[in-house]
């Protein structure tokens, strides 16, 4: 019995461990979801599923993906991602989505580079994670505030 608790308990570990991973775009550690906040972005194409630090590194990274793209944003909601699709190239989202794009140093983008279900989410959000900088974006802003050089 005690063998077979330790061999589910390394199992776990394992499991738990080989869930962390590096952004593919950034190479920094992708910031683990919480009970409080949703942190990974996931993309999803054919049958793979990939986990990225921040929203502006999908974005930065778009070009390793020649076909049509989904990807679940983090919101202000636990468990409610701002859902994206690139179909044909173009980029899509729900109406009303507001996006951020507003770190300054990399290590902050789980932070400040995000998706909202709506602007008063924006608004929550920015009260309790603060940046005088910040405005509000739709998805067609965020590109090209991401993408510029």
């Amino acid at each position: 019995m005690k063998s077979v608790l330790l061999v589910s308990l390394i199992a776990l570990t394992t499991l738990a461990l080989a869930h962390e991973a590096d952004c593919p775009y950034c190479k920094m550690k992708v910031v683990q979801n919480t009970k409080d906040q949703d942190n990974e972005v996931v993309v999803k194409f054919g049958n793979k599923r990939i986990e990225y630090r921040c929203l502006s590194c999908v974005i930065l990274d778009q070009g390793r993906y020649k076909s049509d793209l989904v990807v679940y944003a983090p919101s202000e909601k636990v468990g409610e991602p701002v859902i994206l699709r690139r179909t044909a190239g173009k980029w899509t989202g729900p109406e009303g989505a507001v996006f951020l794009h507003g770190f300054k140093k990399h290590d902050e983008c789980a932070l400040f580079s995000r998706a909202f279900i709506d602007r008063k989410g924006w608004d929550a959000y920015l009260l309790k994670h603060p940046n005088p900088t910040a405005k509000p974006l739709t998805l067609a802003e965020f590109i090209a505030e991401v993408t510029k050089k």
